[in-house]
């Protein structure tokens, strides 16, 4: 942000170590004619922003990573989401606090007999950690199939439970 010192850039890294967050994103800083900050003096060049938010990111990783880690062993629930866009072999699914395109996912090694679905609710163990992502199996049973029995005739369904008799 114009005027931010390198003081500055260095307290905001030393906040970010302290509050150690599960996520973090960074932006970097775009200048643009109709926002007030434009016309404020002290704009940090394209260079030094670019290193500031490598510098921050790497920062943040390392936290990431070690957060992760804390997950292996852990059984977390999970939505499946389908098969990983990285390969046919691997599913992969989200537990409540990774937000889609913006937060890492979880890769589902082994999910036994009968292939998930997307959108069901499962059970995953973690066995690997890494910087953003959690690799883990499905522990739980499938979900029994839902049965929906179909009323062909849904005019002569009675929604009191009781029979029409007609005379």
């Amino acid at each position: 942000f114009p005027g931010e010192t390198e003081k500055d850039f260095e307290e905001l890294c030393q906040f970010v170590q302290a509050a150690q967050f599960d996520r973090l994103g960074v932006f970097s800083y775009s200048d643009e004619e109709t926002s007030r900050s434009f016309a404020l003096d002290g704009k940090v060049s394209a260079r030094e922003i670019y290193n500031r938010k490598r510098h921050l990111m790497a920062l943040q990783r390392k936290i990431s990573r070690r957060m992760n880690r804390r997950y292996v062993g852990q059984e977390v629930p999970v939505l499946i989401e389908g098969r990983s866009e990285e390969s046919n072999l691997v599913w992969q699914a989200r537990m409540a606090t990774q937000a889609p395109d913006i937060d890492g996912i979880c890769y589902l090694g082994d999910f036994g007999d009968v292939e998930p679905r997307p959108g069901q609710f499962r059970k995953m163990r973690v066995t690997a950690a890494h910087d953003y992502d959690l690799v883990g199996d499905l522990v739980d049973d499938p979900p029994a199939e839902e049965v929906i029995a179909v009323n062909p005739f849904p005019i002569i369904a009675s929604t009191s439970g009781r029979q029409h008799t007609h005379q």
